[in-house]
């Protein structure tokens, strides 16, 4: 043959072969390089899981962690009733699974069959392989695990003699006049795919013929029933009504009944989605009051913490006492101590340091940022909680302490609400609707009705639901937004805190005061209130404890007159320079211990009721001796009225360290793993070839992001 024949005939044999790959099957991976950047990124973020570092750096790459068993697990949520239900039915179908053959199984309009594809498609449930719809291996195992163990028809008849398979037939109504074996076998399997006619026989079994093929289709069938070599097999009522096919002695059902069964069980159509009103529009401020009142209430929760800690209970969890506690500190319904401690723990903000709960380290950088930011921390945190926190309830008398971790469907149903919310849609009305938005929650309709207002009840006090609606800050929570903390921002802007300090010695602090602020409050007097306005109070004692603090009574005025930005009222200056003047008149020397003062003032110790617990003698006009330590005897003195120092023995003074609570233990502070956003990501992979395999390291997957980023910005040319 000569060279160009040859040349010819290799180019013919080169297309037919890219003919046939090309009409080979289409793999999710190949199914996610054709999605644009708009709808990649779209998958991205609502996938989440898959931006969590290392990334994915190829589109096969991606495919493997899509379909991650903890990924699918968590993208089911995503999914509506008619989406569940048309995935199980392509999972039933397999390679046969069109949107007509989907169609004509579950008795519904194509329309609303490419409706409920389309999702699936755009949550990285599924993909189209030209008219075939596809599904991940593991996801299609799962939808069809209940069915799978059963044979086919197709199978069994192979083992089941002629006159069975005609009582079968005449059992589902159908005809066997001139019918050999492969006849009365398809005519058979047609009988049993066909919805109403198993439903028929279903429906005229008696009561214990029915307790019996729950029994077998429950049991996955295999020796549910046996009859042996006894001859009543044919005279079972279920063989008789065509749905259990004897074989050796054993009846058996078809996967072809069983897929019926599940059809009329679970009322597998598709409904579209619910007809649902839209809801008033939401007033902006009562959403955004409520927010700023969260991040107040948190605040102030937190540093408490971090002043004294939360005491908690041996067996985990802040305890009701302590919460009552912390309620009449803070001025707080118990109920509202109990969620801002979930919230806290949830966002990495609050862990068990020993005996107690304190802040961790990432408290003070949250407590500095701005608004919006830290706004957006807390609600990611509530939005990804499993459970409730209003709602934490193991049977009708015992309760979780927060934050000790529940198992609980609540957060699923919270999300799908949520979601059928968005776009101004009524929450009540979504309620009313949730077993369509959350289909794969298993609680009674009085357990789900439970939960569904805990989670608009926390809706509310975030600020992510006002009215009936979801608020701007709900929507973007909603959205699942990259940057969510800078879309809030404008809908929560940066406010000053304000302190006026005022002539009868209170403070009266409002918005969100600075740490410093805070701290200083806390150090040198005590709340009364808490709130949009809260109320400190000045006395003699609370300044004096800031002195023992180490605090000198011109540092104390200084960084009063700082964070109030104004003088100082007379009579607080006064009370501070009272409390000065006879702060450390009166000395306590560790000898175990020495009481050193004037006179005067040693000898009306000397001569104090309430002190001769503390077994005073006088050693010298001047000096008086104690059996006791120097903690003992300045807690005593305190107590009667006196303002001691402590000395060491050298007579120094001993500055009183009161250090403030930390979760020190590394393993009880939540490290969160670096995301990429879902733009970059996209980005990144859009613009890689697609046998992109080779690893990298995480800097250079960061400069690969960055540079992503830097072009989509700044386009060549």
């Amino acid at each position: 043959m000569a060279p160009a024949a040859q040349l010819g005939v290799l180019v013919r044999l080169g297309h037919e072969v890219q003919e046939v790959l090309r009409c080979g099957p289409v793999t999710f991976a190949e199914a996610l390089t054709e999605l644009s950047a708009e709808r990649l990124t779209a998958l991205l973020q609502a996938r989440p899981d898959v931006l969590v570092e290392p990334v994915p750096r190829s589109f096969e790459q991606l495919a493997q962690r899509l379909h991650g068993a903890e990924s699918l697990s968590d993208a089911l949520e995503l999914c509506t009733g008619d989406m569940v239900t048309t995935a199980r039915a392509v999972a039933l179908l397999d390679t046969g699974a069109t949107t007509e053959a989907v169609a004509k199984l579950l008795g519904s309009p194509e329309t609303l069959v490419e409706s409920a594809v389309d999702g699936l498609c755009a949550w990285g449930l599924g993909w189209r392989d030209g008219e075939r719809i596809a599904l991940p291996d593991r996801l299609a195992a799962h939808l069809t695990h209940d069915v799978d163990l059963f044979r086919p028809l197709a199978v069994i008849a192979r083992q089941t003699v002629v006159d069975d398979l005609r009582v079968a037939v005449q059992g589902l109504g159908g005809t066997v006049e001139g019918l050999r074996k492969p006849e009365l076998v398809a005519r058979l399997a047609e009988l049993m795919a066909d919805r109403e006619t198993i439903g028929r026989a279903i429906a005229g079994l008696s009561g214990k013929a029915r307790r019996q093929f729950d029994l077998v289709r429950l049991r996955h069938g295999f020796g549910a029933v046996f009859w042996g070599s006894s001859p009543r097999g044919r005279e079972d009522p279920l063989v008789r009504a065509g749905l259990l096919l004897p074989v050796y002695g054993t009846g058996e059902l078809p996967r072809e009944v069983a897929v019926s069964a599940w059809m009329i069980e679970g009322n597998a159509t598709l409904t579209g989605p619910p007809d649902l009103p839209d809801a008033e529009p939401a007033a902006t401020d009562a959403a955004r009051s409520a927010a700023e009142d969260l991040l107040r209430g948190l605040t102030a929760l937190l540093d408490e913490a971090r002043a004294a800690g939360l005491a908690a209970l041996k067996k985990g969890g802040v305890g009701t006492r302590e919460r009552t506690r912390l309620a009449k500190r803070l001025s707080a319904a118990p109920e509202d101590i109990g969620l801002w401690i979930d919230l806290a723990s949830a966002a990495g903000l609050l862990a068990r340091a020993g005996g107690r709960y304190a802040p961790t380290a990432g408290y003070d950088t949250w407590r500095e940022s701005a608004p919006g930011d830290r706004w957006a921390v807390v609600a990611r945190a509530w939005w990804d909680l499993d459970f409730a926190p209003t709602y934490r309830k193991i049977d009708e008398d015992t309760e979780a302490p927060p934050p000790v971790p529940l198992a609980s469907e609540a957060g699923m149903i919270r999300r799908a609400l949520l979601r059928g919310a968005s776009g101004g849609r009524s929450v009540e009305a979504v309620g009313t609707h949730i077993d369509w938005f959350c289909p794969l929650q298993n609680y009674p309709q009085e357990e789900t009705a439970l939960r569904i207002r805990a989670a608009v009840a926390e809706a509310r006090l975030l600020g992510v639901v006002s009215g009936d609606r979801l608020s701007d800050l709900g929507e973007h929570l909603v959205a699942g937004d990259d940057d969510l903390g800078r879309r809030c921002a404008v809908l929560l802007p940066e406010a000053r805190g304000m302190l006026v300090l005022q002539s009868d010695l209170s403070a009266v602090a409002s918005g969100q005061l600075s740490a410093a602020a805070s701290r200083l409050l806390a150090a040198a007097a005590v709340p009364e209130s808490r709130g949009v306005a809260a109320t400190w109070r000045f006395s003699s004692t609370s300044v004096r404890t800031a002195l023992d603090a180490g605090w000198t009574p011109d540092e104390l005025r200084a960084q009063l007159r700082a964070v109030s930005d104004r003088e100082l009222p007379q009579p607080l200056d006064y009370l501070i320079s009272d409390v000065a003047r006879r702060h450390g008149s009166v000395r306590v020397r560790g000898l175990s211990s020495c009481v050193v003062g004037s006179e005067s003032e040693i000898a009306e110790i000397l001569h104090t009721r309430s002190l001769r617990k503390l077994q005073l003698s006088a050693l010298a006009p001047t000096v008086l001796a104690s059996p006791f330590g120097i903690d003992t005897v300045l807690v005593g003195l305190r107590e009667a009225g006196f303002a001691p120092l402590a000395e060491d023995a050298d007579g120094a003074v001993i500055v009183e360290d009161r250090p403030e609570k930390r979760a020190l233990d590394p393993a009880a502070i939540v490290r969160a793993r670096p995301r990429a956003s879902a733009t970059d990501l996209a980005r990144l992979l859009l613009g890689r070839p697609d046998d992109a395999h080779a690893p990298q390291s995480p800097a250079q997957t960061q400069r690969d992001l960055a540079q992503a980023r830097t072009e989509a910005v700044e386009p060549a040319g």
